[in-house]
């Protein structure tokens, strides 16, 4: 999956990706840009008041009108950088919000659209880490940093423009030293972009952990070694809180090395101011300005380091996102994948698939990332009204034929071409994919169950059939002792194997028989049943007198079949 991959996504403070893609972030950005400019002003203005003020008083004027005004206009410049400060939070808050369910609606679209990936499709335990705590890490990054960037490239500019013409000196010292915490919080980025990333890595591998095990908890159980599973459960936690406490000592650590560097450059002019005011070469009231106003020069971008750890986070999420919507900017070489996915849409309406003959021309997958390929070169036809078997060893690429024939999953090489029965030829990746498969009756080596009945889930193949139909296709794949009223629960987590298996097998031999389907295209749909089950979904698939490809591993499918297919393992892959 991609998320453990090789991570190529953006580094830069900010994404571009989402830029490009959210009209929420353009405008977030032109706001937030437009209140730093304001603040920034607004500190100017304060720092003068102030040193107005304390030069006043201090020269012994008393509440003249002019201190009095000076005051007033210091509690409204008070007033004002608190309701900017907290109209800025608003628009980040909600920025974060519309970004977050327009992504969200975006990954379950691409996941759920079934255009076909040039890449494997991610594993569900990580897209739920993802769509739930994984896009919440963008509530800091809208929330914190992208507030403090906006800050920080408005706020030190005005700031040393400002002090430059009060004191020409102050404004070149802060000029120079304001690279030593640019250069500190770049050194410190790189340092957290590793933490938060290993961190990011570890709650995902503890979600797939935690997924796996109640995969797998029946099993467990009934062999007795699910109390077992408690010891890893805890051991990968355990790596999940050493690996956030490592990111927050480091995120305390950088605070402390910016701060130190800042403390070190205010105390640089505040010596020099003192100096000068004593010897009498500086007035009271501009060293008081230049004093109160040189920190804030550097607040925003000890802020923005401080709060990189947000960036980093953000920014890990994003290119999981972006992993998983075939972005152009999430990889280098994406643009291939999706070029070859939208291609593999069309608006052309499918054929009538009865008598119609399959081509399978050169057809190979290969994925990123990996150096064997996941189906190589293949080359074989499927004839109508035959039963053609795939076998081979495991990992040559047989599930992978069938999603490419499902159009899961889009070749990288060779074509796939059906000819009708009037002689008309078609490529497939012309073809409506929703039309297309609204012809196959398909039976996946894992069955998908919905909650609900039993009757439920097969009337999936056809949704107008009667009962005493659904009944009728139950006895045929050997699924006679089920109910169809039996309750089915989510994911069919009361049912086993076999029967998901044999409830998926009813549910392709309805779609043959009522759903309007002439091809049938089944991954190992006998695997786990008995001999006696095995014969009656073997006598139906015969009985069904439509095209069916099916990948089987068992002897007696096999030579049941009218053509056999042997795929080779590709070199490189173990058997």
């Amino acid at each position: 999956m991609s998320s453990t991959g090789v991570r190529t996504g953006s580094t830069r403070p900010l994404d571009p990706r989402l830029v490009r893609r959210s009209r929420a972030v353009r405008a977030y950005l032109v706001t937030s840009i437009a209140l730093a400019t304001v603040m920034a002003a607004l500190v100017v203005a304060q720092s003068w008041l102030i040193a107005r003020i304390v030069s006043e008083g201090f020269e012994g004027s008393g509440l003249v009108p002019a201190v009095t005004a000076a005051v007033t206009g210091l509690a409204l410049a008070v007033l004002a950088r608190a309701g900017l400060g907290w109209a800025h939070e608003v628009v980040s808050a909600r920025a974060a919000v519309r970004v977050k369910t327009q992504l969200r609606d975006e990954v379950v679209g691409s996941l759920l659209d079934g255009t076909p990936r040039r890449g494997p499709r991610p594993e569900s335990s990580h897209v739920v880490t993802l769509l739930g705590p994984g896009l919440d890490k963008l509530d800091t990054y809208f929330a914190r940093y992208l507030p403090q960037l906006a800050l920080a490239l408005t706020v030190p500019a005005v700031v040393v423009v400002a002090v430059f013409v009060a004191d020409p000196l102050s404004g070149i010292t802060i000029a120079v030293t304001l690279p030593l915490i640019v250069l500190f919080m770049v050194l410190v980025g790189y340092v957290t972009r590793d933490r938060t990333e290993r961190r990011w890595r570890a709650m995902v591998r503890l979600g797939h952990h935690f997924s796996d095990v109640l995969d797998g908890l029946v099993v467990l159980k009934v062999f007795g070694r699910s109390r077992r599973q408690t010891k890893g459960i805890a051991e990968v936690g355990e790596r999940n809180r050493e690996e956030t406490m490592g990111a927050l000592r480091l995120a305390f650590l950088s605070s402390f090395v910016l701060e130190l560097v800042a403390t070190i450059s205010v105390a640089l002019v505040a010596v020099s101011i003192g100096l000068r005011i004593v010897e009498g070469h500086m007035t009271l009231m501009t060293g008081l300005f230049v004093l109160v106003l040189a920190p804030d020069a550097y607040l925003p971008l000890r802020q923005v380091g401080a709060h990189f750890h947000d960036s980093a986070e953000g920014q890990s999420v994003a290119d999981d996102v972006y992993a998983i919507l075939d972005d152009d900017d999430a990889s280098e070489g994406r643009a291939a994948g999706v070029a070859l996915a939208e291609r593999a849409y069309r608006d052309q309406p499918a054929p009538d698939l009865t008598g119609a003959t399959i081509v399978v021309d050169g057809v190979s997958v290969s994925y990123e990332g990996r150096s064997v390929p996941a189906l190589p070169p293949t080359t074989l036809s499927i004839e109508p009204g035959r039963i053609t078997a795939l076998t081979g060893p495991s990992g040559c690429g047989k599930s992978t034929l069938v999603d490419v024939l499902m159009g899961f999953v889009a070749p990288t090489g060779g074509r796939v071409t059906v000819t009708a029965a009037d002689g008309t030829s078609y490529d497939l990746a012309d073809l409506d994919l929703a039309s297309w498969r609204s012809r196959i009756a398909w039976v996946p080596q894992v069955p998908g169950v919905l909650e609900g009945t039993v009757a439920t889930n097969v009337r999936l193949g056809a949704p107008d059939a009667s009962d005493t139909e659904i009944a009728q296709a139950l006895r045929d794949a050997g699924a006679g002792d089920l109910s169809p009223w039996r309750e089915v629960h989510e994911e069919g987590a009361n049912l086993s194997a076999g029967e998901r298996r044999r409830l998926a097998v009813a549910r392709a031999l309805l779609r043959v028989r009522r759903g309007g389907a002439a091809v049938m295209l089944l991954d190992e749909p006998t695997a786990g049943l008995d001999a006696a089950t095995e014969r009656e979904v073997r006598r139906s698939l015969r009985d069904a007198r439509v095209t069916v490809l099916v990948v089987a591993h068992r002897a007696a499918l096999v030579e049941d079949a009218d053509v056999v297919v042997a795929l080779a393992a590709p070199l490189g892959a173990s058997a």
